[in-house]
């Protein structure tokens, strides 16, 4: 049968079909009816899935060309996500209308748009597309309103953030470490300003910035434009008011920041608040946009994710005739608090000793009894912005002594144990000496200790091999700052090495490496009688998340677990016993009449460098009572010199 004549018998048969059903339309324009349908319905989910994508120039249109309606797309949701190329994070279609519903050869969608704002918060609406045949086919009808019904030609969609309120960094008892707290920026007007470039250098040598760089701004500044030089504390403010009431241009604005108790309090490890830089916007997947307020050092960045909270949000369209009321708000969260176990008492303390200090210094106060970490202070000049009581690697000299001398203790020394101590001794040609070529002679190992003599260790390190010595070390506290919630270096000792880098080793002149943090470990370890690890966060609980995960994931503040065995008593309780001598009759008698109860301790010297006569940094550690502790001055000379004072000074400030 040939094929037309056929196809009317089947649309006969199907025609008598439908009368005898009674329905009414013809049943050739149903099958049509349901193909278009069907058409439409692929063209408006081949657009979702186009816009979910970043594709839109990819498929066809009625009404524009695929390349117009992505540059449209991507002009008019630029504002809306930190992302580089602003997609929905879902696109759905809810459902597609019969044919000819709108308009003939039209079907009319409805879709469902998700846009992830900020973080794990999410704007949802629905929109509505049309679909239309076009050039044999069907495709999407091109509006702006495809994107949000509330938007027309010429308008955009934008996000306006409210910041929240930061949280505050405490310390133990709760005192405010770190918080909100009143500055003034201070910068030059341009139009102002009359002559740009003499109205800068007066104001940069007021406030002491760098001229060129101020000048530069305030020259390339629009006339109207604020170029800010500094801000200022509203006290250090008020105190150079009359200093800067003379600069031509001069304009100053009201504003609040993060900051720590003083200028110098902890700085160093607290770090600073302040607008985020180009590196910390690009490093913050998203989190953090040009303009926020944000952690910038310290651990203000490293819990910004839980100090800043979640911004306000409010998604408002701009342009002609656009809308006041905002499409969608968010109300913003405020931050969570992070508490340290730092001591305010003990931190002024330890940073008032410092001041005194020609040479850049760190101090580590630890309570032995808990591990709390009540101290870190950063002295000297220049000390400010480098946390070198957490993170300095530094060769820990005769302080190591408590290490190694424990470990001879373990091998069997006792304090009356001759030990010679003559002022120089070879190992595999390698010469070691004492400071100021001292010579005791044989004298019991007590004697050895507390006048520090380096040839009575060189000479006895074959008692111990490297492994004891590195487990002396791990057992007293060397290794364990592995949990406190910030970046720090717990020290290292090798485990292997030859009899020359082994006799070193036994004097802190090897490969070993310390902070005044480990040191100041080991010597709270000597005084709790068991391994201490030390604690510094102890809670930093987190806020709205803003991180882009389900989760805010602040770091672990939870400490390791001790390393090692258990102490020797025995050895312990004649450790304590070497470390009162260092102070009553050794190289630490600056120590010796400091309020407070019996200080116990160790000077240090270490060599560094290739000069010859070598440089060497001056150290001094001990405990009083639950307070463990390290003095370090880099480049300081003598421990007993430099060092000791220092820490008499920091106990006689604790009691005084």
């Amino acid at each position: 049968m040939p094929r037309r004549r056929a196809r009317m018998v089947v649309l006969a048969v199907l025609a008598v079909f439908a009368v005898v059903a009674g329905i009414a339309i013809p049943v050739a324009l149903r099958l049509r009816s349901d193909a278009d349908r069907d058409a439409a319905s692929a063209a408006v989910q081949s657009f979702a899935r186009a816009w979910r994508a970043g594709d839109l120039a990819s498929i066809r249109y009625s009404g524009g060309s695929g390349a117009d309606v992505a540059k449209a797309v991507a002009t008019a949701t630029a504002g809306l996500t930190p992302a580089a190329k602003d997609v929905p994070a879902a696109v759905d279609v809810v459902d597609v209308g019969d044919v000819g519903a709108p308009a003939p050869d039209t079907a009319r969608a409805r879709l469902r748009v998700r846009w992830a704002l900020d973080g794990d918060r999410a704007w949802t609406y629905e929109t509505i597309v049309d679909a239309r045949r076009s050039n044999g086919g069907w495709a999407v009808a091109w509006t702006p309103a495809v994107i949000h019904p509330s938007l027309r030609a010429g308008q955009a969609l934008v996000v306006e953030r409210t910041p929240a309120e930061r949280g505050r960094i405490l310390g133990a008892r709760g005192e405010e470490l770190a918080g909100p707290r009143a500055v003034v920026v201070v910068g030059i007007e341009p139009r102002r300003a009359g002559d740009r470039s003499a109205a800068a250098a007066a104001l940069a040598k007021a406030v002491d910035v760098d001229a060129a760089d101020l000048t530069r701004r305030v020259k390339a500044a629009a006339p109207t434009a604020f170029v800010d030089a500094i801000t200022l504390r509203s006290d250090a403010y008020a105190a150079l008011a009359p200093r800067l009431a003379s600069v031509p241009g001069l304009v100053t604005r009201k504003s609040q920041l993060s900051l720590g108790r003083t200028k110098t309090f902890a700085r160093a490890l607290l770090g600073s608040a302040g607008p985020a830089t180009k590196e910390v916007v690009s490093g913050s997947g998203g989190r953090v946009r040009a303009g926020d307020v944000t952690g910038l050092a310290g651990l203000q960045h490293t819990y910004d994710a839980v100090l800043a909270g979640a911004p306000g949000l409010a998604v408002h369209v701009t342009g002609p005739g656009a809308p006041a009321a905002p499409l969608y708000t968010a109300a913003a969260s405020a931050g969570a608090d992070v508490q340290l176990t730092l001591d305010v008492s003990v931190q002024d303390a330890a940073e008032a000793a410092l001041a005194r200090a020609t040479k850049p210094a760190a101090l580590v106060a630890v309570r032995a009894s808990t591990g709390e970490i009540l101290a870190v202070a950063n002295g000297g000049p220049d000390a400010a912005g480098y946390d070198r009581a957490l993170l300095g690697q530094y060769p820990p000299g005769s302080t190591f002594k408590v290490v190694s001398g424990y470990a001879l203790l373990r091998q069997g020394y006792t304090p009356t144990t001759p030990v010679a101590c003559p002022a120089t001794i070879t190992v595999s040609g390698l010469s070691f000496k004492n400071a100021e070529n001292e010579v005791l002679g044989k004298v019991p190992f007590r004697t050895d200790f507390a006048q520090s003599c380096n040839t009575a260790f060189v000479g006895s390190a074959g008692k111990v091999s490297a492994a004891q010595l590195a487990a002396a070390a791990k057992d007293l506290g060397y290794g364990s700052a592995t949990g406190l919630g910030v970046q720090a270096f717990g020290g290292s000792v090798p485990t292997t090495g030859d009899a020359v880098e082994h006799a070193a080793d036994m004097i802190g002149q090897g490969k070993v490496l310390a902070s005044p943090l480990s040191i100041a470990t080991a010597s709270a370890s000597v005084a709790a009688g068991t391994p201490v690890t030390p604690r510094l966060v102890l809670r930093a609980a987190a806020g709205s998340s803003t991180s882009g995960s389900s989760t805010s994931v602040s770091p672990s503040p939870t400490p390791a677990a001790a390393g090692g065995r258990a102490l020797d008593a025995g050895a312990v309780d004649t450790l304590r016993d070497f470390m009162r001598a260092v102070v009553t009759d050794g190289t630490g008698t600056a120590l010796k009449g400091v309020p407070g109860g019996p200080v116990h301790g160790k000077t240090g010297t270490a060599e560094f460098g290739t000069k010859k006569p070598p440089d060497t940094h001056a150290w001094f550690t001990g405990y009083q009572g639950d307070v463990a502790f390290a003095v370090v001055v880099e480049g300081g000379g003598f421990g007993a010199k430099a060092a000791a004072p220092i820490a008499a000074d920091f106990l006689g400030r604790l009691h005084g």
